[in-house]
């Protein structure tokens, strides 16, 4: 990104993703209340000094029956009364669209501060009954989806399941010593096993302890641009946007399988547009996380720099 148009993080806030919204009888317009309000009073701002609003939900009409949720932030917040806004879904990409819509707000000098929360209420039906609302062919369809893509890359290199549950065990860990996740209190096998009755098949080979729990929750953060810390010596960004990537490709799992088959010589990817992705994000600088077998995006921490990815479809 030019160095001359920085968009910087005054602050953010994110709701316990463990609590069932549904069950506390709260909607959208609480939850949308509890996450401007923590958002604001975390960046040191007042709402009538928000510029743009940009509202990231994926499921509002299919889980809830709301989707018009760009006015939501206004409907509880008078300060946000007459504030531009808009909803962005992306499906699992939908807050990242929304945070880059508004990196470009702030970068064209449109806005000088943009307000970014995500919501989603995904508890008010059952799992199978969710994957019915997405057109699912399975009892569960992020599971099975998974699986699938485990299964092609057993075929292409061999996959040692174990390795999968590796990965829950880490998953896990790091869960216990976040406050806001879903999974903290959980009581977990240590180690994780392919035990049929303390870790059930869920979905083809992905077990229990593979697969998260549909979720209630929302996050936000406050963005300025450059000219807004010229104006306001005060303030104190606690984090840098240091670059972006994004790339959208078919909807079908199986279409990107095997357009990513028939590309295997060249590219190693099961899915190449993560890879691409990364690239976009940092040029032609090679990606820190990249080795030779895969690449990640990188999430820097305080003082250093954040990077939104997003991968539509």
């Amino acid at each position: 990104m030019d160095g001359a148009a920085n968009v910087w993080i005054l602050g953010g806030y994110q709701s316990d993703f463990a609590r069932n919204l549904t069950k506390e009888n709260r909607d959208f317009a609480a939850l949308t209340g509890e996450v401007v309000d923590g958002t604001l009073a975390a960046a040191k701002m007042d709402a009538a000094d928000i510029g743009v609003v940009h509202v990231a939900n994926a499921f509002g009409e299919l889980f809830a029956g709301q989707g018009h949720l760009g006015a939501m932030p206004a409907t509880v917040c008078d300060g946000l009364w007459d504030t531009p806004a808009s909803r962005h879904e992306a499906a699992c990409a939908s807050g990242s669209v929304a945070a880059l819509s508004a990196i470009a707000d702030l970068r064209s000098g449109a806005y000088d501060t943009a307000l970014v929360v995500g919501l989603e209420l995904e508890k008010p039906v059952p799992g199978d009954v969710a994957a019915v609302y997405l057109g699912a062919d399975a009892r569960y369809l992020w599971p099975s989806m998974f699986s699938q893509v485990a299964d092609e890359y057993d075929r292409r290199y061999g996959l040692d399941d174990s390795h999968l549950r590796a990965i829950a065990q880490l998953n896990f860990a790091n869960a216990r010593r976040n406050p806001n996740a879903q999974t903290r209190g959980w009581t977990v096998p240590d180690p994780i096993t392919a035990d049929d009755a303390t870790n059930p098949i869920t979905e083809g080979r992905l077990r229990r302890y593979d697969c998260s729990q549909m979720t209630d929750g929302g996050a936000g953060l406050v963005l300025v641009n450059d000219a807004y810390l010229r104006d306001h010596p005060d303030a104190r960004p606690i984090g840098r946007i240091d670059g972006w990537g994004h790339r959208t490709v078919g909807l079908g799992l199986q279409q990107k399988l095997d357009r990513s088959a028939s590309q295997t010589a060249g590219d190693p990817y099961v899915l190449p547009l993560c890879d691409r992705r990364c690239w976009t994000r940092y040029g032609a600088r090679r990606c820190p996380w990249t080795t030779s077998t895969g690449s990640k995006c990188t999430i820097a921490s305080r003082r250093a720099s954040i990077s939104p990815s997003t991968t539509s479809g």
